[in-house]
């Protein structure tokens, strides 16, 4: 045998022995009780070799437990379903040893119930919509959950919700002869125009509610007549109500386009303030206008909507050399009532096309972990954490610079005497004006018998930072200066200069409101 051909075949040993040492194995539990959930399907997807990344599917045994060998090098995440529960899904670092899990799936809930009219007959198609609270982006804002629609007997069910607080918004359609001059208005459970006057449902883990809707009596209903100065024919038409904070009700409205005349007409349309938005198509660009009604005591005429395309063009330039790698594929436009995007081409150039009046954050995907983005400007101001959008003005383009000078972040978290909640992230903030917005995040993995957990974050643009850990599915409101006030002290400062490498010490771990 070759000195050579020893080597080799030392090295492969080697490496299927590591193999062979790297394992997982865990259980199944119910998240409330803590009993085991048999034969439930769970799923290793491996994080690498791309889009074709291997994985592994296996059932969990009668007593919940799992086992898995000879796993390959890097991290991988770990999903888990089965009737009656919600998916559970948990990343998990690279294993160079035995590693044991749990993981905890929470029994969905459920809301069912029927609809009836003032004269106590069940009413069909009416459709449901379930609103709650959630923090997106660090921000608190209300979300659409889960809709359906009542059935011939006027019964409705709504299934797989997590735990938590529901308003449920309803949109009523009237039959029969009063169905041409009265309507019902967009209602929240029981009877409430407004969420703030709404009666919530709070849902545990495993429940099952049931409730009856009785519709109150109809109110009269009036037209909105108008329209669109557009060559197009493709003209979408949306009419929201709005009410100070609160999501946007689903219509139970009737429109109607005539595409010859450009003319619409909308039925059904209750009392109160209404957005009104027509939508072109045309070729590659979509027009928009809207404007706002003041529906009363009668019809609206005469409403005239002139769709222009407000667009956003922009240059991403970068500094350094990336050879024949795209950095900056994609950039997004975010505000917490709409959003855009679009690609960018191989000349750093890009066009948002239909931008609502607004004002947007600016995030995007560098796909390279060295780069960072070190500056988005806008007639030579700083616009990263406050793009403002006027209607009807053209905005300037942007100028937006890629970097490979960037810093990185090595961070490691105090062991303590309890576990590390599950799911555990780090989460790098930076300051714009009075709030925090996200500039990175990374997995944080459990704790070996010989090593405390560790991570790092890589292309991290220059500039001061405070960085956190919490679990990913913490309801943090980061957007919320008061709110994070009262947890200062488990924020780490750091500050990265370019090409610098920083370590630090987490050494508090924020779990949740609530739980600290």
């Amino acid at each position: 045998m070759t000195v050579r051909r020893f080597l080799l075949l030392a090295i492969l040993s080697g490496l299927l022995a590591a193999a062979a040492g790297r394992e997982l194995t865990g259980r199944v539990v119910d998240a409330n009780t803590g009993e085991p959930v048999a034969r439930a399907r769970l799923t290793v997807r491996f994080f690498q070799g791309g889009p074709e990344a291997p994985e592994v599917t296996l059932l969990s045994d009668m007593d919940g437990s799992f086992r898995i060998t000879n796993l390959p090098q890097g991290g991988f995440q770990v999903s888990c379903e089965k009737a009656g529960y919600l998916p559970a899904n948990q990343g998990m670092p690279p294993v160079n040893s035995a590693l044991a899990v749990t993981i905890r799936m929470t029994a969905q809930a459920a809301i069912e119930g029927t609809v009836v009219d003032d004269r106590d007959t069940p009413v069909e198609n009416t459709f449901i919509q379930l609103v709650r609270q959630e923090v997106v982006n660090g921000r608190r804002q209300f979300q659409v959950n889960n809709g359906g629609g009542t059935d011939e007997t006027g019964y409705f069910r709504l299934f797989g919700l997590p735990a938590g607080r529901y308003y449920i918004s309803i949109a009523a359609r009237l039959s029969g002869p009063r169905a041409k001059s009265m309507a019902y208005p967009p209602l929240f459970y029981p009877n409430a125009t407004e969420i703030a006057a709404a009666q919530p449902v709070d849902l545990k883990a495993g429940d099952e509610r049931q409730i009856k809707i009785r519709l109150p009596e109809p109110v009269p209903a009036w037209e909105i007549r108008g329209v669109v100065a557009t060559a197009g024919t493709n003209v979408g038409l949306q009419l929201v109500r709005q009410s100070g904070n609160q999501p946007p009700m689903p219509s139970n409205t009737e429109t109607n386009w005539d595409a010859k005349t450009r003319t619409f007409r909308i039925s059904h349309v209750t009392p109160g303030i209404y957005v009104l938005t027509a939508n072109v198509q045309d070729g590659k660009s979509w027009p928009q206008a809207n404007t706002t009604v003041t529906v009363g005591n009668a019809d609206i005429t005469g409403i005239r909507l002139e769709p222009v395309e407000t667009g956003l063009d922009g240059t991403v330039r970068m500094e350094g050399n990336a050879g024949q790698q795209r950095v900056l594929s994609y950039l997004t436009i975010q505000s917490p009532r709409s959003g855009n995007g679009a690609a960018i081409d191989a000349d750093g150039k890009f066009h948002i096309a239909s931008v609502s009046a607004d004002t947007y954050r600016i995030t995007s995907q560098v796909t390279n972990p060295q780069w960072c983005i070190r500056s988005i400007l806008q007639g030579g101001r700083d616009v990263r954490d406050g793009l403002t959008i006027t209607a009807g003005v053209a905005p300037e383009p942007l100028e937006i610079v890629v970097t490979s000078h960037c810093g990185s972040i090595n961070a490691t978290v105090t062991p303590s005497d309890s576990p590390l909640p599950p799911n555990l992230s780090a989460f790098l903030l930076r300051k714009a004006g009075d709030e925090f917005v996200l500039e990175k995040q990374a997995y944080i993995g459990g704790r070996s018998a010989d090593t405390a957990p560790h991570f790092s974050i890589q292309g991290v643009a220059p500039g001061d930072y405070v960085l956190y850990a919490w679990p990913q599915d913490a309801q943090i409101e980061y957007n919320n200066a008061e709110y994070m006030r009262q947890f200062e002290s488990y924020g780490q400062a750091v500050t990265v200069t370019e090409d610098g490498k920083v370590s630090v010490t987490i050494d508090k771990v924020l779990a949740g409101p609530g739980k600290n």
